[in-house]
């Protein structure tokens, strides 16, 4: 069967379903089972991770761009048993972003104990947790939410870091006019029938939101082969409604944390397992995050060492495919390029809070320099060898030949062979200790034996012989102490740069750390300042409809009103005994009704909202000059009534 794209909207994902893990019944209870071709597939992701958890296969499909891919189910109780994940993680934003699909924890014939373990685990690993609602929210809708917060009191959270997803609502074939904001909306309901649910879900999902999707407008008999079925087939506006509420799922996603580090494809499997682990073992009552973050971190760190020392390994290898011995300076070129991009790798991988990482850095930090040894080792054997390969070479073409009985040197002649040969020697060596000490082991060797036979001989004289053996001595000493000089120095530079490295990556891991912060105050003030403006949009939408229902209401009474009023003013009944009255110049009508409209609650709004009627309808109504009452009548001599200005 070919593919079934959803929409051009949506980007469409290649790939197959793989199941992720299932359970099995024990004596001891329900176990979750894993399965490791899922599991290998996750360990290849070394980006960031951000996992979608979803509850109907059919809109995880559409997160897939697709009407195919997870299996639907036909029926009412759900296709999907255990988990299944898309085997073809997809790249968005800087991150990889694996589908789950979930079995549904509001599946009737769902096991309580498996029900309860599957939620438990899906709260862990998620990084966007969608829960189905099917039409209006109804009681037990609301009680399957209120479980779903006592349930999260079974999970341990860490300290210093909100580690639950973020919480998507879907409310399916929704067909009720939609409200201004569906989150207050959808709590307002909650609050109604259970308070305690509302708070909760506010307090435990910092992230929450409530997308609502019409009916596809289909008949029953095709909703049952959704997977085969066309978009253009489906109602338009619950395409638009899906392609809406997918959009926005992607932009509020953010990758799967540990602390503050991101967890990739290797972290987040090892999470999971470890998360499996404490949910199979019948001792323990609560999933701990902590502790499965502790196993992560250390997991983590193991597999970093692993992998980085080898990547160091393999670049300081190529020192033996040009074949030892290397001069010194190369051999610092080659372990500083190997450092680095070994470092790199290491503090790409590792996770935990900043004491750990500086410790692990440390311990990375001694295993790369027990390595380096190992090959400086290799390195010096055979600069100590090619050395004494030359020196006996060159002490055999120069000097040994006249340390013969029938060719023995005079005194002149040898003190010259001596020095040609270190001339020679000093031309082919590989500047470093090893040199040195080849040579130092001639002079102590060969040399005094070289004058000590010219001496029993009588080339030397014995005050000249011993000058050359003092001298000797004296450079020997000289060469002893340039050594340990050249030792200490070393090991000052050693030091130095384990200190400059160590400060280096403490730095960049410090800058990281920052950039996660800001990142994450940036998003929370975005979330501030996005509330306020709902809530400012939520404010102007009441006051345009008090607005509205006002001048809906005032409308209909307004002519009657003013007609009222008027004839009112001419009657008076009873009042010959009164004294002449005088009614005042110009009466504006608006302040009369002020009088009448009781259910406003102030005289202000209800002047200003009469102001804006006499603006709109450029109505007025008054009565003008002044006249005395007189008996049960009012004697006007000219009356303006309701007039329209244009």
């Amino acid at each position: 069967m070919s593919p079934n794209p959803f929409s051009n909207n949506i980007p469409f994902r290649q790939g197959n379903p793989v199941h992720l893990l299932n359970y099995m019944c024990l004596d001891e209870g329900v176990a979750i089972l894993l399965d490791e071709k899922a599991l290998r597939i996750l360990k290849e992701i070394h980006e960031p991770i951000a996992v979608i958890t979803v509850g109907k296969s059919y809109f995880a499909n559409a997160l897939l761009g697709r009407h195919d891919g997870f299996k639907l189910g036909s029926s009412v109780n759900g296709c999907t048993k255990g988990i299944d994940i898309w085997d073809t993680p997809f790249y968005h934003k800087g991150k990889r972003v694996v589908i789950i699909d979930c079995e549904g924890i509001d599946d009737p014939n769902q096991e309580v104990p498996w029900a309860n373990k599957l939620f438990i685990l899906c709260l862990a690993i998620s990084s966007t947790l969608i829960y189905n609602i099917n039409g209006i929210v109804g009681r037990d809708d609301i009680e399957k939410l209120f479980l779903m917060t006592k349930i999260v009191s079974l999970i341990q959270p860490p300290n210093d870091h909100q580690f639950l997803p973020n919480l998507v609502v879907l409310l399916r074939d929704f067909q009720l006019d939609s409200p201004p904001d569906f989150v207050k909306y959808f709590l307002n309901i909650i609050s109604k029938t259970n308070e305690d649910a509302a708070n909760e879900l506010t307090k435990f999902f910092k992230k929450f939101n409530v997308y609502a999707i019409p009916h596809p407008g289909i008949r029953q008999d095709a909703m049952r082969n959704m997977n085969e079925i066309e978009t253009d087939k489906l109602d338009p506006i619950f395409v638009e409604k899906v392609e809406e509420s997918v959009t926005k799922i992607f932009e509020d996603l953010h990758p799967k944390y540990l602390n503050a580090s991101t967890m990739s494809g290797v972290t987040f499997a090892e999470f999971l397992e470890r998360c499996v682990a404490q949910i199979n073992d019948p001792a323990n009552t609560v999933l701990s995050i902590p502790s499965a973050y502790e196993s992560t971190i250390n997991y983590t760190a193991q597999k970093a060492y692993e992998s980085s020392l080898e990547l160091y390994n393999d670049m300081m290898d190529q020192m033996n495919f040009k074949g030892f011995p290397i001069s010194w300076d190369e051999f610092k070129d080659v372990h500083n390029i190997a450092f680095e991009e070994a470092l790199k790798n290491f503090i790409q991988q590792i996770i935990g809070n900043a004491d750990q990482i500086q410790s692990f850095r440390k311990t990375f930090h001694d295993k790369i320099i027990g390595l380096k040894d190992q090959f400086y080792m290799k390195n010096s054997t055979a600069m100590n060898k090619y050395h004494e390969e030359w020196a006996h070479k060159l002490w055999k073409e120069h000097v040994a030949p006249r340390l013969e009985m029938e060719n023995l040197f005079d005194t002149d002649d040898f003190e010259e062979a001596i020095a040609l040969f270190e001339q020679i020697y000093g031309t082919i060596v590989m500047p470093g200790q090893e040199a040195i000490q080849v040579l130092n082991e001639f002079k102590t060797n060969q040399y005094e034996d070289g004058i000590k036979l010219l001496n029993t001989y009588g080339i030397l004289r014995e005050e000249r012989a011993n000058e050359m053996l003092a001298l000797n001595s004296m450079e020997e000493c000289l060469r002893n102490q340039e050594q340990q000089n050249g030792q200490v120095i070393d090991q000052l530079k050693n030091d130095n740069e384990r200190m400059l490295n160590e400060q280096r990556a403490q730095t960049q891991r410090s800058i990281d750390q920052q950039t996660i912060e800001y990142e994450r105050m940036l998003d929370q003030v975005k979330e501030e300042n996005q509330s306020r403006i709902n809530n400012l949009q939520d404010q102007l939408n009441h006051n345009n409809q008090r607005k509205s229902d006002f001048w809906e209401t005032f409308a209909g009474i307004a002519g009657s009103l003013a007609g009222s009023l008027i004839a009112g003013l001419f009657k008076i009944v009873n009042h010959d005994e009164l004294e002449p009255k005088v009614i005042s110049e110009n009466v504006i009508i608006g302040q009369i009704i002020t009088d009448l409209l009781a259910n406003i609650d102030a005289k202000e709004d209800s002047l200003r909202w009469i102001d804006e009627f006499q603006e709109k309808s450029k109505m007025r109504m008054r009565l003008t000059r002044t006249y005395p009452v007189k008996g049960d009548k009012v004697i006007f001599s000219e009356m303006k009534t309701a007039s329209t200005v244009i």
